[in-house]
């Protein structure tokens, strides 16, 4: 009797046992689940918003990475760059309006105006729709640089292999040449450098400049290294420096417009003033404008100056202020 209970105990206690290794199983599997879901529910989360940590940024074949203030992003198949980098790489004199939130930049012929939140950009007075122009993360705003290409004339591209952003103005010089035969980019113009990249015989390369017979090119990658220069062929000018011309004014046949009693407090004010001088212009068939101001030098003048000569020299009108 005392061994059947022996046994009845035993066995009880192999069942507790087994329940309780049940028990934890099924609660450890709840966690990996909740877990798994955390963590696809993180990744989706960030899905669109990456930051791009290790990308090498290619402007006008300078490398320009270690330069930037802050780091590039990537959102919805777009590049942004941080409004610091903006001024120091493409506009200094881009500007965020206190009151509005609105960011302002310029180019020689473009003026261009965005706002977080926003689902627009306007270039020259005309809206044109795109997704998130401008993003904000830790404090810092970042503009898609992949729409403002009308702005500053360049073309950007996104290298996915290399993880190299390339941009290129087109007013800037492009020489382009061929590969004689398959060849391989070294890092460094040294003889024991690194081997950054294998180039195919016939594919395209981007010619930058020649020392010593050793060519300093671009892959189409982006990677930037040297070859041998009598290993390349076809090379040509593709496009030249186009330098800015100088805006000369001919004061016979010019407009002259007093925007001294004019408000020019605010963009939009600013807007308004260029429009005017605008319509004068084309209304008494001038192409020469010349504006006069007797007030105060302030901060707001200087913006006007800045604002104005986009827009009108897009027209093909010359200021002189």
């Amino acid at each position: 009797m005392e061994k059947n209970n022996s046994k009845h105990v035993k066995k009880t206690k192999k069942n507790n046992k087994n329940h309780h290794n049940k028990s934890y199983k099924k609660i450890a599997f709840v966690v990996v689940i909740v877990l798994f879901i955390i963590i696809i529910f993180n990744i989706k989360s960030n899905k669109s918003f990456l930051v791009y940590q290790d990308s090498q940024v290619i402007l006008n074949n300078e490398n320009i990475t270690t330069n930037l203030q802050e780091e590039i992003i990537k959102k919805n198949q777009k590049i942004y760059m941080s409004m610091k980098d903006i001024e120091t790489f493409f506009d200094k004199t881009i500007y965020q309006e206190e009151e509005t939130g609105l960011i302002i930049t310029t180019a020689s012929k473009k003026i261009a105006t965005l706002k977080i939140g926003e689902q627009y950009i306007t270039i020259n007075g005309v809206k044109q729709e795109t997704e998130d122009p401008v993003i904000e993360k830790d404090g810092e705003y970042y503009l898609s640089v992949s729409d403002l290409e009308k702005i500053y004339n360049y073309d950007l591209e996104y290298k996915e292999q290399s993880n190299i952003i390339t941009i290129d103005s087109f007013n800037k010089e492009c020489i382009k040449a061929e590969a004689k035969k398959n060849l391989k980019v070294k890092q460094e113009n040294k003889i024991f450098s690194k081997i950054i990249e294998n180039v195919k015989k016939g594919d395209s390369v981007i010619f930058i400049s020649e020392e010593d017979g050793v060519a300093k090119i671009r892959t189409q990658n982006g990677n930037i290294g040297y070859v041998k220069k009598k290993l390349l062929d076809n090379i040509v000018t593709e496009r030249e420096n186009l330098a800015e011309e100088a805006s000369s004014i001919n004061e016979e046949n010019s407009l002259e417009y007093d925007i001294t009693s004019k408000d020019i407090s605010s963009f939009e004010k600013r807007e308004e003033v260029t429009n005017l001088i605008l319509q004068q212009a084309i209304k008494s068939d001038k192409m020469n404008v010349k504006i006069v101001y007797n007030g105060e030098q302030n901060s707001d003048f200087e913006r006007f100056k800045i604002e104005v000569r986009p827009m009108l020299e897009e027209c093909g009108i010359k200021i002189n202020i």
